[in-house]
């Protein structure tokens, strides 16, 4: 608590201060923004994917990085970051979830960590307690964070002539942006956004916090694919952790990146959307009329999803097998029979409740 409240006074309070009295170098501003990409990413592709997730392995020298810049994060060891964000995604939204969003916003967001002590149960990270580097920053957390969040930044600062600037943007402005983007995850991203895989739980997608985590705010996604090294599965959505995964497996430094099948995905969008349509057309309900409207709904959305999985089982065989012109035919024409029915689907599912039952009811 003393800590926090440090930090965030000298980081929301001393920067302004320290700028109108001196104003601010660029070498302080570089700094902050280095170390606030190192450890946000570290946490991001390291803390969560790698670690958390295992959604893809990492060459000895990632490994080490990401447990030193994630130190200087000051969000717990990896060992301890992991244990309970595994335990998150297992008892999600229940009183065994350490970030319950139930238990409220201020809870989910800072409380859980400030007010409620925790209870860490190891026995869900024996893998990564197999692993020497990361039990040696378990067990000297206090020595890697002072060294990776203290130590580091402010020689770097002695070594510009900055030391007072490194302290208050690089240590402390720097620490109180990265806790608050990284808490909006627990917090905003259960709370705010697009349940678009998932209506059983609080997880949503938020694009803003994706903005400012590095690409972990497409959430319910996340939490319906949680092995997948992606958060933000369009090519057009912020996730530069992926994107460094991808690099760094190019340059041989990840394997084994755990990608879901996009049929996969689209059956989990395509469940979500039947739901939804099906919710709207029970709040216009009108006896026979809506139940011949919803039977043939769940017949077109049946086809559809047979045809998803056609389109499934066409990529596992060529995945299988060697590939040859007519396994490449057969997934092209099973895709191609899925997309010009989703279309059709799009816009149907786009039509206002009423519209859409005048619809349906004159499809063949």
């Amino acid at each position: 608590m003393f800590f926090f409240i440090i930090t965030t006074f000298f980081g929301v309070i001393g920067a302004p201060y320290y700028i109108w009295r001196y104003g601010v170098h660029s070498s302080d501003l570089a700094l902050m923004f280095f170390f606030m990409a190192m450890t946000a990413l570290s946490v991001t592709v390291g803390y969560h994917r790698l670690f958390a997730h295992v959604s893809f392995k990492a060459h000895p020298m990632v490994r080490f990085l990401v447990l030193f810049f994630g130190a200087a994060a000051y969000e717990q060891s990896a060992l301890k970051w992991a244990s309970q964000h595994r335990r998150h995604h297992k008892y999600v939204d229940t009183d065994q979830d350490p970030y319950n969003i139930k238990k409220g916003f201020f809870y989910a967001h800072i409380g859980w960590l400030l007010f409620w002590k925790q209870i860490t149960d190891f026995s869900n990270v024996k893998d990564l307690e197999k692993s020497r580097m990361v039990m040696n920053q378990h067990r000297y957390y206090i020595v890697w964070a002072v060294l990776a969040g203290m130590v580091l930044p402010l020689a770097i600062g002695a070594w510009t002539g900055h030391l007072l600037g490194a302290f208050i943007f690089s240590i402390c402005l720097r620490l109180t942006l990265v806790y608050h983007s990284t808490f909006f995850i627990n917090s905003v991203c259960h709370t705010f956004g697009k349940a678009t895989y998932d209506l059983e739980i609080s997880a949503r997608d938020h694009w803003f916090v994706a903005l400012l985590t590095f690409g972990e705010g497409y959430h319910s996604y996340h939490h319906k694919f949680p092995s997948d090294y992606r958060n933000g599965v369009k090519w057009y959505h912020w996730d530069p952790s992926k994107w460094i995964i991808f690099l760094l497996s190019r340059a041989g430094l990840a394997v084994d990146l755990t990608r879901t099948l996009k049929p996969r995905i689209l059956a989990a969008k395509l469940e979500v959307e039947t739901k939804r349509v099906n919710q709207s057309l029970q709040r216009i309900a009108r006896d026979e009329f809506s139940l011949q409207t919803m039977a043939k709904l769940r017949e077109i959305y049946l086809s559809l999803k047979q045809s998803l999985e056609n389109w499934e089982i066409a990529v596992q065989q060529y995945q299988r097998n060697v590939p040859t012109p007519d396994l490449q035919q057969m997934v092209s024409m099973a895709r191609h029979s899925f997309t010009s029915r989703y279309r059709q689907w799009q816009k149907l599912i786009k039509l206002h409740p009423l519209h859409l039952q005048d619809a349906l009811l004159t499809l063949p």
